[in-house]
């Protein structure tokens, strides 16, 4: 479903559209580096949005992947002709100061994203799993009330493993 929103919005936003200072319209190229940047966007913004807890390494890599984006983007345009073929200097002189360009990638990005933020916001008010539950009681500085009849078996298990293992290392 994202790809499809993804595909059809960037295409339908950016083509036939006045793109470049001189007035030249969209190519393929140009495309191409605008739907990726939305993809490369996408995908680490729904990482980010299905993490609980954050560690500094999951910042390091999501956060880090989309400016890695932008530096091969760079660099790979940079490289000769003969090497980049058709992506030669497409970033710098065309996307990078089109107004259109950012404009169309936070429109995508938002666009795709809403309906997961809405599923995942119902989904931890109305049916939230364990740790949604967890989690909320947390915030709000109530002692979890789950007794253990309201667990699934196997981790009724585990908390009788862990339980048991607790008062070994407290003797």
């Amino acid at each position: 479903l994202s790809s499809l929103v993804i595909f059809f919005l960037t295409t339908n936003s950016v083509l036939n559209q006045a793109f470049r200072r001189d007035g030249k319209v969209v190519d393929f190229e140009i495309l191409g580096v605008t739907m990726y940047t939305c993809v490369v966007w996408t995908v680490n913004c729904q990482m980010a949005l299905s993490i609980n807890y954050f560690t500094w390494i999951q910042h390091f890599f999501i956060w880090g992947s989309i400016a890695f984006w932008y530096v091969f983007v760079l660099v790979y345009g940079y490289l000769s002709p003969a090497i980049s073929t058709t992506a030669y200097r497409v970033f710098v002189e065309a996307c990078a100061p089109s107004g259109l360009y950012w404009l169309v990638t936070l429109l995508v990005v938002v666009c795709v994203l809403l309906p997961y933020f809405s599923y995942r916001s119902f989904q931890s008010r109305f049916l939230p799993m364990y740790h949604d539950i967890i989690q909320r009681e947390q915030v709000e500085g109530i002692e979890i009330g789950l007794s253990d009849d309201e667990l699934p078996k196997k981790v009724q298990g585990k908390l009788i493993h862990l339980r048991e293992r607790l008062k070994q290392r407290e003797m």
